[in-house]
């Protein structure tokens, strides 16, 4: 009888632990899809400001831009002083239209405008546009037999720009002299299963551990400037052109970005 007792009792727990696992589970799994209702919502919301804050403020940066080509024409023997503080109106007006970029990237994403692309290329044309890499070491490793990526340039080379200016400014440090502020590398290689890879690497701070799975989300930063689209566009448009974008970093040792896409048919290089 006391044997009979003991099962019951034993049966009975084991009842109770799976069903108290099971039960929690089943709240988790609730937590986790109203957090992502939420999420959703705020992302609608968010699109939708910055759509219409994003065409706001296009117009008036136009004017801006325009206002400073012509005082550079007409002011090209003005004094150093004069010349250096319109320069300083020319990167503060480009990085607002970074911003305003960013906004509409993220409030709308066109269909992609798929073709082979060489990423080798594309990476050459994107380091011209990215500022102050004064004393940056830049590497790049792109093997002679590396296909293009079958994406859309101008959103992929608006992820490449993107990547390529954190990694710059992940290496600015005040207190350090410009010839010692890092080194930014790049790589291709090809992937298994008809895919190309970009690394884009930097010796900056690194990310820490508990910032990493936020960095992809939108108005996520750690910087005191820009508003924190930059990796979220980036990821949207990697996504829609049907690859993906990763991070992994240690703090103090830098941080590595990897983007992956589609694999174009020939060689890039074959194709340009």
């Amino acid at each position: 009888m006391a044997d009979q007792v003991q099962e019951s009792k034993r049966e009975l727990e084991e009842r109770v632990a799976t069903r108290t696992s099971e039960l929690k589970a089943a709240v988790e799994g609730l937590e986790r899809a109203q957090e992502e209702l939420v999420r959703r919502e705020k992302l609608a919301i968010l699109g939708q400001l910055a759509g219409g804050v994003g065409h706001e403020l296009r117009n008036p940066l136009g004017v801006m831009t325009n206002a400073l080509y012509y005082l550079g024409i007409v002011l090209s023997d003005a004094s150093p002083d004069v010349r250096e503080y319109l320069e300083i109106l020319r990167t503060q007006v480009g990085l607002s239209e970074k911003i305003v970029g960013d906004l509409l990237d993220f409030a709308r994403v066109k269909t992609p405008n798929r073709e082979t692309i060489s990423l080798e290329q594309l990476v050459a044309e994107q380091l011209q546009r990215v500022a102050d890499v004064t004393g940056v070491h830049v590497t790049s490793e792109f093997p002679p037999t590396l296909r293009g990526a079958f994406a859309d340039r101008v959103q992929v080379g608006q992820v490449v720009l993107n990547l390529l200016t954190n990694a710059v400014q992940a290496m600015s440090n005040g207190s350090a002299p410009t010839s010692t502020r890092g080194t930014l590398s790049i790589r291709g290689r090809m992937l298994d299963g008809g895919q190309v890879q970009l690394e884009v690497s930097d010796t900056g701070s690194g990310i820490k551990p508990e910032h990493l799975d936020k960095v992809f989300e939108p108005l996520f930063t750690t910087k005191a400037r820009g508003i924190g689209l930059g990796l979220a566009v980036s990821r949207t448009l990697a996504r829609a052109n049907g690859g993906d974008i990763k991070v992994v970093s240690r703090p103090g040792e830098g941080a590595t970005f990897l983007v992956t896409l589609p694999a174009a048919d020939s060689t890039a290089r074959a194709a340009a």
